[in-house]
């Protein structure tokens, strides 16, 4: 017969949990943090469940996914490969959708607690999905794998998975809706707070949290660190393949150009203004992202209040400048794959114009100097005619993609920390991926939370599954205040193990000199290449004809 699930007495939410039961842990799921009131509006902290008549809330099946464009899950498998992961009813592809009741947590405790009768350290994760898709009950995202190796190690850590708002109810700014943005960064907000307020009736250390996100998760936490919250959310931080500069915080011009955008997409640029709204206001979510893409480029509002002042690669590379270095993060991990540029696919990669745009933006962006030691660096002269050519051709566009988008920003953002006297590691992901599919070969974007969360290592070689765990125990003695690696070392993941380089040795090695040369050009101007590059509107008023204020 199977066991019974157990039940939790969680003495600041008030009520009994009925959770799920696994072998060695247990699940709380649904977990509501927060409400939302209305469309558009911040999220208000929940501090309790609803319960039954005798007082237990039923914390067994996953709370509904934020909205979001539907078959969102199965195109995002395909960052890793052909392959479907098995899911539990509700948890992909039958997933509900509910626009007001989606903000919860999923709570994974190990059963046999920690050593000394201590309380456990606590691993928050954000989810990915470019602002635009994810739910923490994603196949690829579920964290249970993860927390149930920390149990074998005996290093036991407690894990809680955020829910947030996404797309358009997540981040639309608008003057004529009267609304501020920033919904989804700020119900994250409420998620931490609520780990810090309740994870001590889980036995979680409230003091020993670590936040890790990946991609848009990554971002999410980068973004937070840049705002204006007051009290601590973390005391460490992992921030992999994408940090706030991949989607740079923007001002109202910006926004607003946004803002018409999605009104084309949505059939309403055309009607009048109180008519627009109400239409905007009363189309359920169902229709609204029928009518939009998979994904655009949300990002934050630079509101004055949430993010006050403008964020770039030269503030967060900068010692003096505090931009994304708060004081309550005591210690930050940044890292990235060595192709997380297979996420640009449709912007850089599959454009057959890419190397034209890209001489051509190298010539109007960059001085000579700066243009010719750009592309001599990645060998990217006018290609000849060849299929193999062209072959060279994609890996080396490729190779640039990834480096100028993920890479860079990592080495200033690590080099920042580092300047004001932080605690600040970096490690690198260079294994190439094994399962069929589009990025075959390739350490592709995605494919590190692939091994570190351990949902695919049913479909791994033998090698690829001790590198995932190898990866996994490393997080997790993180986790333990074991430390990341010795000072001045780079942790470097590779198909035959796990090494540590210094940064010089790092860079000659793996990268050919190239983050030498990228740093010499300079991030500002690079980015703002890569920005153009990827085809993102400019920061500029486009209906004034000016730029906008940095």
């Amino acid at each position: 017969m199977p066991s019974t699930p157990p039940l939790l007495d969680h003495p600041t939410l008030q009520c009994r949990l009925h959770g799920k039961d696994f072998s060695t842990v247990t699940q709380y799921r649904g977990l509501k943090y927060a409400s939302i009131s209305g469309r558009w509006r911040d999220s208000i902290p929940v501090n309790s469940l609803p319960t039954n008549a005798v007082g237990t809330f039923d914390a067994t099946h996953f709370g509904p996914s934020c909205p979001q464009k539907p078959g969102a899950q199965a195109w995002d498998l395909t960052l890793v490969g052909d392959e479907v992961l098995p899911n539990e009813n509700g948890q992909a592809g039958s997933e509900r959708f509910d626009e007001f009741e989606c903000l919860h947590v999923d709570v994974t405790v190990p059963k046999s607690g920690c050593k000394d009768g201590k309380p456990m350290p606590v691993f928050a994760w954000v989810h990915g999905g470019g602002l635009s898709m994810g739910a923490n009950s994603w196949p690829q995202y579920e964290i249970r794998r993860f927390i149930e190796r920390s149990v074998k190690i005996g290093k036991p850590v407690i894990g809680v998975s955020i829910n947030y708002r996404v797309g358009i109810l997540g981040f639309l700014a608008s003057k004529e809706l009267g609304i501020t943005g920033n919904y989804g960064f700020k119900d994250q907000v409420n998620a931490f707070r609520w780990i810090k307020r309740h994870i001590k009736g889980f036995g979680g250390d409230a003091e020993n949290v670590t936040a890790c996100g990946e991609s848009a998760g990554g971002i999410s936490l980068s973004t937070l660190l840049c705002a204006e919250i007051g009290e601590g959310l973390w005391e460490r931080c992992v921030v992999m393949s994408g940090e706030t500069t991949l989607r740079k915080p923007r001002r109202w011009g910006w926004h607003e150009e946004m803002y018409r955008e999605q009104l084309k997409l949505l059939g309403l640029e055309g009607l009048r203004t109180a008519v627009r709204v109400k239409k905007l206001k009363s189309m359920t979510a169902e229709d609204m992202y029928e009518k939009l893409p998979l994904a655009s480029h949300w990002c934050a509002l630079i509101d004055g209040r949430f993010i006050k002042d403008d964020v770039n690669l030269s503030t967060l590379a900068d010692g003096r400048n505090e931009v994304g270095k708060r004081s309550w993060c005591k210690e930050f991990v940044v890292g990235n794959t060595a192709h997380d540029g297979t996420i640009l696919k449709a912007r850089i990669l599959a454009n057959p114009s890419a190397l034209t745009n890209l001489h051509q933006l190298s010539t109007s962006l960059l001085s000579p100097s700066d243009s010719r030691l750009l592309l001599e660096a990645y060998n990217l002269d006018p290609p000849s005619t060849s299929s193999t050519a062209s072959a060279i051709l994609r890996d080396r566009i490729l190779t640039l993609a990834s480096e100028l988008r993920f890479h860079l920003p990592a080495l200033l953002v690590h080099e920042g920390w580092l300047k004001r006297g932080l605690k600040a590691h970096r490690y690198h992901f260079h294994v190439p991926n094994p399962i069929t599919g589009a990025f075959t070969g390739l350490a592709s974007h995605e494919l590190d939370i692939a091994h570190l969360l351990q949902n695919w290592n049913h479909l791994l070689p033998k090698t690829h599954r001790e590198v995932a765990k190898s990866m996994a125990d490393r997080w997790i003695g993180f986790m333990n205040g074991e430390g990341w690696a010795n000072e001045g070392r780079v942790v470097v993941f590779e198909e035959d193990g796990v090494t540590s380089l210094g940064n010089e040795e790092y860079d000659e090695v793996a990268r050919y000199g190239r983050g030498a040369v990228l740093k010499r050009i300079g991030g500002d101007k690079l980015w703002r290449l890569a920005e153009a590059w990827q085809g993102v509107r400019p920061d500029e008023d486009i209906h004034k004809g000016s730029k906008a204020k940095l």
